[in-house]
């Protein structure tokens, strides 16, 4: 999660994550950034309306690659169906040329409660569940045709290297038609009243009814896919929708806004308030009618929203130092380029990236230097760059932070394996050895491009460390040996626990949360569908 301190309520770096195995592609070629392939022999990754204020016109950005286009838009708040003006506005900077490619609303916390007043009226009239369905199907194919745009727009506003963003906009496809599909198979169940002396003669059912309004407020990380994994499962439920985007990614928000425009949403269902938490969510937190908060961000502040608004439902994706086991059984090869993809996957910037891996003793020396020689050979640089990997962290201060804590690291004694300079603005992808287990880089999520190295004695060591976190989303075992792995399902502090695959290993229709620090309640379509409805008792006796 990006680093967030109360009393601000701030979005932050959610929860997305790699669906490949594979480990980062290693392009030889000049690109306009810092960082090129020094072994091109290494593995690779393979990538995976109405009247509005808003307005747009495509601007030429030069790079290696020639003039792309880049979309620059004046954005305004959404709120009742219409694009509303805001009490101010702010400029948006590309992040890595800091030239503007548009502006975006302040909203106030009197925009705030206008927009669950619209989803309040919204839910009063109803939308059907095969509108609801045409909607959301339609919806994933504005999406599809717009793609480019999209995938563009998310780089130009968060650095995220291209190919990733590309993908980013594969799986926000995929998210929307399985919310379309869940629209259709919200059903209930009878219950065997009879099957008590007093419920003789009675026939009972349950039947799903939406929560009422939910407050999705998002991160910078996947800022159009995880926007999607609360907004698509909620209007499946039938749950209208008041949506906090995390500033630092505005307008992809907006672009997302307008395909639901586009796909026939009627108003009210979703609404757009861009703004300072303060602002914004405040009033969210305060207002009953907002029956729902759905938060991915970090620990701190995600536990302060539900200790602040304790009878709403909330369904909390927070932070993780993800970490993986290497046993003397495994296929090294195999796990060094799995290891790669997880920790540098959107330059390390997601939920699940891989910070600590565990190895033992045995093994320890050949797969430090398959995971080195690996991280040392990826591409990192200009993210409109077709063959980069790693490109710059959200911020220039996120990337200053961890650079101090990578400085830490090794002045305590940690040795540095590959990376660790910041390189034309790009933080170089980091592999770290003999790192302290109580320093920050283990300790604390990262959320860049850096992995820890910690050498075991056994599995039963292994997992004492890897449990020793206060975190535990997603987690990850190689070994050739089934008895080893069963041991490590059993007794890894996990919400998943994967076999052989890259513990950023995610499809966006599997059940997906974490336990203790890492958050409450499970996304994943089907799933969070299910989080946003409560099932009503109905018992009639003829």
């Amino acid at each position: 999660m990006e680093n967030t301190s109360a009393p601000e309520i701030r979005s932050g770096a959610g929860a997305g994550a790699v669906t490949n195995a594979s480990a980062p592609e290693t392009r030889a070629g000049a690109g306009a950034g810092a960082g090129t392939v020094t072994n091109a022999s290494a593995p690779g990754i393979r990538p995976e309306v109405g009247a509005m204020r808003n307005t747009a016109e495509h601007i030429g950005v030069g790079d290696a690659g020639g003039s792309r286009s880049v979309v620059s838009r004046d954005q305004s708040l959404y709120i009742d169906g219409a694009w509303v003006e805001g009490a101010g506005s702010r400029p948006v900077r590309d992040r890595w040329t800091g030239e503007r490619i548009g502006t975006v609303a302040e909203g106030r916390g009197e925009h705030a409660v206008r927009a669950v007043d619209a989803a309040e009226r919204a839910m009063a009239r109803g939308l059907p569940v095969p509108e609801r369905a045409r909607v959301l199907a339609t919806a994933a194919r504005l999406v599809e045709e717009r793609g480019e745009e999209f995938a563009r727009s998310i780089t130009a506003e968060t650095g995220k290297p291209i190919t990733a963003a590309r993908g980013e906009v594969g799986r926000a496809v995929q998210t929307l038609g399985w919310a379309a599909e869940e629209t259709r198979r919200l059903t209930g169940e009878t219950v065997p009243l009879d099957a008590v002396e007093s419920g003789a003669g009675t026939i009972a059912l349950t039947v799903p009814e939406a929560r009422g309004i939910a407050a999705a407020v998002t991160p910078f990380n996947f800022p159009l896919n995880l926007v999607l994994h609360k907004v698509a499962p909620a209007l499946a439920a039938g749950c209208a929708v008041v949506l906090k985007p995390s500033d630092k990614a505005v307008l992809v928000a907006g672009l997302l806004v307008e395909v639901f425009a586009e796909a026939g949403l009627p108003a009210g269902w979703l609404n757009l308030v861009t703004g300072t938490p303060a602002d914004v969510v405040e009033p969210w937190i305060d207002d009953p009618r907002v029956a729902v908060i759905s938060f991915t961000g970090s620990s701190r502040v995600g536990w302060d929203l539900k200790a602040r608004s304790p009878r709403k439902l909330h369904v909390l994706e927070l932070g993780s130092n993800t970490a993986m086991v290497v046993t003397g059984n495994a296929d090294l090869e195999r796990a060094a380029a799995d290891a790669v993809t997880s920790a540098l996957a959107n330059s390390g910037q997601a939920c699940v990236s891989l910070q600590r891996v565990y190895v033992t003793r045995g093994v320890a020396d050949r797969f430090v230097t398959l995971l080195g020689e690996a991280f040392g050979a990826v591409r990192y640089g200009d993210p409109r760059d077709d063959a980069t990997v790693v490109g710059p962290l959200v911020t220039t201060e996120a990337t200053e932070g961890l650079k101090r804590s990578i400085d830490a690291a090794v002045a305590g004694g940690a040795r540095l394996l590959a990376g660790g300079e910041v390189v034309g603005g790009v933080l170089e992808p980091t592999l770290l050895a003999e790192v302290d287990p109580d320093s920050a880089l283990v300790c604390e999520e990262a959320f860049g491009p850096v992995a820890s190295v910690l050498v075991v004695d056994d599995l039963d060591e292994a997992i004492r460390g890897v449990n020793s976190s206060a975190y535990a989303l997603n987690s990850s075992i190689y070994t050739g040996d089934l008895g080893e792995a069963m041991e490590y399902a059993a007794r890894a502090q996990a919400g998943s626990v994967l076999v052989n695959m890259p513990p950023s290993y995610r499809a966006d229709h599997m059940p997906y949360g974490g336990v203790k620090d890492s958050g409450q309640g499970t996304e994943g379509v089907r799933y969070a569908v299910h989080e946003l409805l409560h099932h009503k008792l109905v018992v009639l006796k003829p």
